[in-house]
């Protein structure tokens, strides 16, 4: 039983945090590779799948929102180091990069949400993620077996 809950447990920090989940499990002697894949994969592909949509009504409500604010007053254009780097995120590397560098370099949550943000209407965007989590499972797995 303890051990379920200990899987569980991983499982659900995965969903935000898979980096940090996976270079735990990395350095952890007890955890087998494929122990480390399913929990890396299932983590990670429920974070996808829930913060994926839930990016996506967030999205929808922002955008109602601005509409709202747009007729009341026109704000100006700022521009910050955060939307220059989302920005240049977007057209250097595209869904491709945001799904590549999701797991690694900011979390989950923030790469669902730059996603369905930028690429909502195109139908490959969940799978692309999904592949990228797959990805990143596989090379995490690959460098646990090389430790062993």
């Amino acid at each position: 039983m303890v051990i379920v809950i200990k899987f569980l447990g991983l499982i659900l920090l995965t969903t935000v945090k898979f980096v940090a989940v996976a270079l735990i499990l990395l350095v952890d002697k007890s955890i087998t590779p494929t122990e480390l894949f399913s929990v890396l994969l299932i983590g990670g592909t429920l974070g996808v799948l829930v913060f994926y949509f839930l990016g996506a009504l967030v999205n929808t409500l922002l955008d109602k929102l601005f509409l709202i604010w747009k007729k009341e007053a026109e704000p100006k254009k700022q521009f910050t180091k955060k939307n220059r780097w989302i920005i240049t995120l977007k057209t250097k590397y595209g869904l491709i990069g945001i799904a590549a560098l999701s797991p690694i370099f900011f979390s989950i949550p923030l790469g669902c949400f730059l996603a369905s943000r930028f690429y909502r209407e195109d139908k490959r965007t969940l799978f692309i993620m999904l592949f990228g989590v797959l990805c990143w499972s596989i090379v995490f797995t690959v460098v646990k077996i090389i430790l062993l």
